[in-house]
């Protein structure tokens, strides 16, 4: 317990080493004595203070007293003297003074009123203690919560960290407050925020960031780190910032950020000093509201930045990159998607996805969003597909577009990329024409050259073979046979001919060409092999007749190389809007997932559908084998269907 001190001011001699020897038998005291009058603006006062002499002056003196800086605090005494009347105690008690002490009464009265007197100096500096340290830690919490709410307000970093300095400085009574920051080699500090430095080292001055200096210590330290007294401390030595500047006892602590050791923040005052708990845990909290700024200031740059390089992606990107909402409201529309569509991004921005789409996707689409959101079945979410797009002059074009899906904490958005496939489906239908005009010039070359010269062979053939039998040579004989098997090169000549140009050499088109085409089947490979028409469906397009006719002669050539059917049948049928070619057989059936060097025939099937504006689909039948289903546009347009029928390039249905 520290000892009361007591000041015994305007006492005689004797009085007053009576007075300071009954004192120390009434409890741990120190005593000052003071033979004249107590100044009227003191340095110090004492806890308990007992004043001598006239009445008059001790009025002066008590008033002086209570009207100096902590006079409060002090239990003031004045003793009676033979000159003390009513009016003058009367004047005594107005001016202030706590008690009166009759110096002349017996010792252990005096004693006891001593003790009494001790006791209440002692209660009174404890209260006085509880309340400045009340008042302290209310000003150091106001510190904290106005810290706080200058950070929320996006108060810049630099300006917060001087802030947070000069209030620390103020809140802890100490001359010196500092913020050091970590560079990032992690070899020294600088000193980015201070208060009560020599001009020109905030922001310049660095310090060594190792464990021989107090702020190194602190960061490898973890914690608070409090120095009394640099004089007597020997875990690390006084900076040469903190000898400049007269520095004797400080208090540091780490400032974390995200994890990562950023930085210190100290507060040196350049006298000894003992630092309360109440101390470190204000200043720790002060560092926690600085690295939550200052993590919360990180992040919104590096938000910045990431939204930065999104945005200079999105914008420069060559695809078309657009963002939908739930309900398949447009949210982002880059300038790829403006060239493509034909559309400003503001005249979209807002509106539904469908105004992209034409018919029937665009009566389709919110249907297909609203299911999936309700069943979570994905149809075209996570892969990608061939669809249409719908330019803002009306006009259509293929298109690529693959969709992904962003989940948020509160909704969900779906961004897809749209690739324009104009110039991709020009080029292979360029080579497909290229392709099949090679084709008919090899049938025609067939049927034209190769063919007249097997038949004038076997007319050849033939002539001699009779003069030789009217010879009755045994020549004829094999010459004879040889006629035949001339014959047979020509019948099998033509018939690849009909194959590579079917349809420009057969009178009656698509139906005859398919017709032949299985009965070719037939003979080849030893199988059933029917075709059906519902009824006469005439082709007048040759190119549409030509790639329907190959997409069956496809069909048949994998279901009796691959699937091992038996039994094939091909059907061509026409309604209001469209033409369809079937080919179903009773094989192993197609393969749920196709090697992915496979299937080349599949894709070429696929590509002759698109060109002619509508759909292939391959599905495994239920009653085994397999089924190829194309639609065609009898109008040019696309065929109305449901997303799950217009299929990637070497997509099967189960």
């Amino acid at each position: 317990m520290t000892p009361v001190q007591v000041g015994i001011w305007g006492a005689s001699r004797s009085v007053g080493q009576r007075l300071s020897r009954l004192l120390h038998e009434a409890g741990d005291v120190t005593v000052s004595l003071h033979p004249g009058t107590f100044p009227s603006a003191p340095e110090t006062l004492p806890h308990l203070l007992i004043l001598l002499g006239y009445p008059e002056s001790l009025r002066e003196q008590v008033e002086a007293v209570r009207a100096s800086a902590g006079g409060e605090q002090v239990v003031l005494v004045a003793a009676l003297s033979d000159r003390t009347t009513p009016e003058s105690l009367e004047g005594l008690l107005r001016s202030g003074v706590d008690d009166l002490l009759d110096v002349g009464a017996p010792p252990p009265l005096l004693r006891a009123r001593l003790r009494l007197l001790v006791r209440r100096a002692r209660a009174r500096r404890r209260r006085w203690d509880i309340e400045r340290e009340l008042q302290v830690r209310v000003g150091q919490q106001a510190v904290v919560a106005e810290l706080g709410r200058r950070a929320l307000a996006n108060m810049p970093l630099p300006l917060l960290l001087e802030y947070a300095t000069e209030r620390v400085a103020a809140a802890l009574g100490v001359e010196l407050a500092k913020v050091l920051r970590l560079l990032p080699d992690g070899r020294e500090f600088l000193l980015v925020a201070g208060y009560g430095w020599q001009d020109g080292l905030v922001g310049t001055f660095r310090v060594p960031a190792g464990t021989d200096s107090q702020a190194g210590y602190t960061l490898r330290a973890g914690g608070p780190v409090v120095v009394e007294d640099f004089a007597r401390e020997n875990r690390f030595a006084c900076p040469e910032l903190l000898r400049r500047h007269g520095v004797q006892a400080g208090l540091s602590v780490p400032i974390f950020v995200g994890g990562h050791s950023w930085g210190v923040l100290g507060a040196h005052t350049c006298r000894p000093r003992t630092f309360s708990h109440d101390d470190v845990h204000f200043l720790q909290a002060v560092a926690h509201v600085l690295a939550t700024a200052i993590e919360r200031r990180e992040r919104e740059e590096a938000l910045r930045e990431s939204e930065a390089r999104y945005r200079a992606i999105v914008e420069t990107a060559v695809d078309a990159i657009i963002t939908i909402d739930e309900t398949g409201r447009i949210l982002l529309f880059n300038p790829a998607a403006e060239r493509l569509f034909g559309y400003r991004a503001e005249e979209v921005i807002g509106r539904n996805i469908s105004i992209l789409m034409p018919s029937p996707y665009r009566e389709q689409h919110d249907r297909y969003i609203r299911n999936y959101l309700e069943t979570g079945r994905r149809r075209i979410i996570g892969r990608g597909r061939e669809v249409t797009g719908l330019r803002k002059d009306g006009t259509t074009f293929p298109m690529y577009l693959a969709v992904s899906e962003v989940r948020l904490p509160d909704r969900r958005l779906f961004t897809g990329i749209v690739r324009d496939l104009s110039e991709t489906r020009r080029l292979e239908q360029e080579i497909l024409r290229i392709s099949d005009e090679e084709r008919r010039s090899i049938g025609q070359d067939l049927h034209d050259g190769l063919g007249q010269m097997l038949t004038g062979m076997a007319l050849i053939s033939q002539s001699l073979a009779r003069r030789l039998a009217a010879q009755g040579r045994p020549e004829a004989r094999e010459l004879e046979e040889l006629t035949e098997l001339i014959r047979q090169a020509d019948r099998q000549a033509r018939t690849l001919a009909r194959g590579l140009i079917p349809v420009e050499l057969e009178a009656n088109g698509l139906q005859a060409a398919l017709y032949r085409l299985t009965r070719q089947t037939e003979e080849l490979f030893g199988i059933r092999c029917s075709f059906e028409a519902e009824k006469d469906v005439p082709v007048a397009d040759n190119m549409v007749a030509t790639h329907l006719y190959r997409i069956a002669q496809e069909a048949l050539n994998n279901a009796v190389r691959h699937g091992r059917a038996q039994t094939i049948t091909v059907t061509l049928a026409a309604d209001d809007e469209a033409l369809h070619l079937w080919v179903r057989d009773d094989g192993v059936g197609i393969p749920e997932k196709l090697p992915e060097t496979a299937g080349m025939g599949l894709r070429i099937m696929h590509y002759r559908a698109r060109l002619l504006g509508g759909h292939l689909e391959v599905r495994r039948r239920e009653e085994g084998g397999t089924e190829v289903h194309a639609a065609v546009p009898l109008t040019g347009r696309v065929l109305p269907a449901d997303a799950s029928q217009v299929l990637p390039e070497t997509e099967v249905i189960p």
